[in-house]
């Protein structure tokens, strides 16, 4: 199963949702209303009569509660009867379906704000890699490089500080609003190798669309859970009122129901947890045979695991919404039967990882990574060979060893001032300038007045980023774009938005668009614009209503193409494979990059199994020639990007940058 058919099954998935909510809201309906006949029964029931019964001492109160009961032998068919013709069982239930569905709906509302809103209830602190943490500082680096690798935009990364236990979890609706969040307890009991096997697990569960199916299960469950909270509410104001005093049957029955309820509310949470096991234990395995995929070292993960099992606090939080977040989680958050777990068992998940793992790891201790810092000189033709024996499509979202290998060596070329600078909200802002001024060859001083009067601020750190962004190895241009943006995620809204109509303004400024400004600007907006609204939209299975847009994407590759005239004769079979009406490229006018970022955001909506046959017919344009230049390539990529579906880098060989001298900018400023 490849990327695009994983997001497809997953948002089929919420189907699957829909029937599992509405079965456990059946038995739900059907618990609540066995209570109600209960405690209907006991007030008109004449056979119900009164002894003297002490209540326990409960919810601290000063003194017991005294209540007088007495049950007896009663028509239990009569009253049954009675309370069915009493139309109680539907207002019963009509309640009932009220509380869940709003508590249902308020859960929704609650988590438009994606994966941030779920780091926020988990009481997780963003990251910064200006930190002096050594284990936070790792955290970051093996973070970005597992996102260089996957082609995908870095997460916005997070700590719980006060969790000892060893968990992990990502949440958010797209690729690119993806949370990573990490406890106190991963970073101080693990060694680099078993972070980055955890890492790699949740980079799968990005990947493969678990995020989206993990936050509308947390949202449908919110309903069956509000039930429990009401039924303690009523049994909180009964004990503590003065009428729990008296002997009333009323007031027997409403003690009893509010207990009730709150037994049902634990209905709920199990019928919740049968519901997530049902739909994430397949996904766990999945993830844990990714993550091997990925670092091609099966001893990290298995290794992290095994430290889970060892620990005294093994993966468990302490946090008020560890039942919420259980699906979300590396390893188990809360402590229940395994029956319910929303996991399989750690040594089931080992042994399927590396059945020798347990032998090995107790005949050794575990040695010490040693620093190997040695390049990557894979040749260009490779990666041409594996394109040409294999679809380019079944590429998106699938990372390699040698994927994580070469991202590592690259993000040590990139310099350690450079990565302090581009954590910085000044410095991330900065190099997004200077990839402008790198596209506006001859306007460079007029951009530079621009950026003074428009963001005075930057202007320092400009002058010493600019000897690196102007030498710096092409492949390292969309790494640093990437890192630069979850420090700028964390603007406001307005911030945001300011910020891209002022980079547009200096884009547009000598009245055209380069291929590198169009590279910045294009991923820019798309990590910063924002989102809520295509989070819950539905995506079309029909591909007819694009084929304007579609058009100019195949035009426009075919004017990055060196050889235009192979590129044609592709676009036309391209077209035809389409049912496009075909016209030579004399007729038609040409293509700008804003016509293309217009037809990119059209295209967001159609289903992900089209979308595997739109980048493979970009692609088969791209590769008319028998070759992919690099800047094809990361043509490519953005849109994959914009079309959410991370395709990892090009694997070549680096020139080393990393000795750049960091001096003034040659510009007057």
């Amino acid at each position: 199963m490849d990327f695009f058919e994983h997001q497809d099954k997953a948002r089929k998935k919420t189907g699957q949702l829909v029937l599992l909510f509405c079965l456990g809201l059946l038995a739900t309906l059907v618990a609540v209303n066995l209570v109600g006949f209960v405690a209907f029964w006991l007030i008109t029931s004449p056979d119900v009569n009164v002894m003297s019964v002490t209540l326990p001492n409960v919810m601290n109160q000063p003194t017991p509660a005294q209540v007088n009961l007495t049950v007896s032998e009663s028509g239990f068919g009569q009253a049954f009867q009675r309370w069915w013709q009493s139309n109680l069982n539907w207002q019963v239930s009509v309640g009932v379906l009220v509380v869940v569905l709003m508590g249902t709906v308020f859960r929704f509302l609650e988590l438009q704000g994606g994966g941030r809103k779920v780091a926020e209830w988990a009481g997780a602190t963003p990251v910064s890699k200006l930190a002096k943490d050594d284990d936070v500082t790792t955290y970051v680096n093996v973070s970005e490089e597992m996102a260089i690798a996957a082609g995908m935009p870095i997460p916005e990364l997070y700590v719980m500080e006060n969790e000892q236990g060893i968990n992990a979890f990502v949440a958010g609706y797209q690729v690119d609003q993806a949370v990573m969040v990490v406890t106190k307890g991963a970073l101080t009991q693990l060694t680099r190798d078993q972070l980055q096997g955890v890492i790699g697990h949740e980079y799968s569960h990005i990947l493969n669309g678990d995020m989206r199916l993990n936050i509308r299960l947390m949202a449908s469950l919110g309903g069956l859970i509000l039930l429990g909270q009401v039924g303690r509410f009523f049994l909180e104001s009964s004990l503590y009122s003065g009428r729990s005093r008296d002997n009333s049957k009323s007031q027997i029955a409403f003690i009893g129901v509010g207990a009730a309820l709150m037994l049902v509310g634990y209905i709920g949470v199990l019928v919740g947890r049968m519901i997530k096991a049902a739909v994430s234990r397949q996904r766990e395995y999945l993830a844990d045979a990714s993550s091997v995929q990925f670092t091609r070292n099966p001893d990290g993960i298995a290794g992290a695991l095994y430290e889970i099992q060892k620990a005294t606090d093994g993966s468990l939080l302490n946090h008020k919404h560890a039942e919420d977040m259980s699906h979300f989680c590396f390893g188990e958050s809360v402590s229940l039967s395994q029956k319910l777990s929303t996991h399989p068992p750690i040594p089931d998940r080992i042994k399927r990882i590396d059945a020798t793992f347990f032998a090995r790891y107790r005949a050794k201790r575990r040695k010490e990574e040693t620093a190997q810092e040695s390049i990557s000189r894979s040749a260009p033709d490779v990666f041409e060979s594996t394109m040409a024996a294999a679809s380019f499509a079944t590429m998106v979202g699938q990372v390699t060893p040698d994927h994580v290998e070469y991202a590592r060596n690259m993000h040590r070329h990139i310099p350690e001032q450079v990565k302090i600078w581009v954590h910085q909200s000044t410095g991330a802002r900065s190099y997004i300038y200077c990839q402008v001024l790198l596209g506006s060859q001859g306007k460079q001083q007029a951009i530079l007045n621009e950026i003074k009067q428009l963001d005075p601020e930057v202007v320092d750190t400009l002058q010493k980023m600019w000897p690196f962004a102007r030498d710096m190895d092409e492949q390292l241009r969309l790494p640093l774009l990437e890192m630069s943006m979850p420090v700028l995620k964390r603007m406001t809204e307005q911030e945001q938005l300011v910020f891209i109509d002022r980079l547009e303004q200096l884009v547009t400024l000598d009245g055209r668009v380069d291929f590198v400004e169009w590279v910045t600007l294009s991923l820019t907006k798309l990590r910063l614009m924002p989102g809520s609204a295509k989070q819950h939209k539905h995506l079309s299975s029909k591909i007819d209503g694009y084929k304007t847009e579609l058009d100019v994407l195949f035009r426009a590759l075919v004017e990055l193409n060196p050889n235009k005239e192979k590129a044609e004769q592709m676009r036309e079979r391209v077209c035809a494979r389409y049912q496009i009406n075909y016209q030579q490229k004399e007729l038609v006018e040409p293509i700008g990059f804003d016509t293309v970022a217009v037809a990119l955001d059209k295209l967001d909506n159609v289903s992900f199994m089209w979308r595997k046959n739109i980048l493979q017919a970009c692609a088969d344009i791209v590769e008319s020639n028998g070759q992919i230049a690099f800047r094809e390539y990361e043509a490519l990529r953005v849109l994959a990007e914009c079309l959410a579906c991370p395709l990892p880098p090009l694997v070549m060989e680096l020139s080393d940058v990393s000795s750049v001298e960091l001096g003034a900018i040659e510009y007057k400023v």
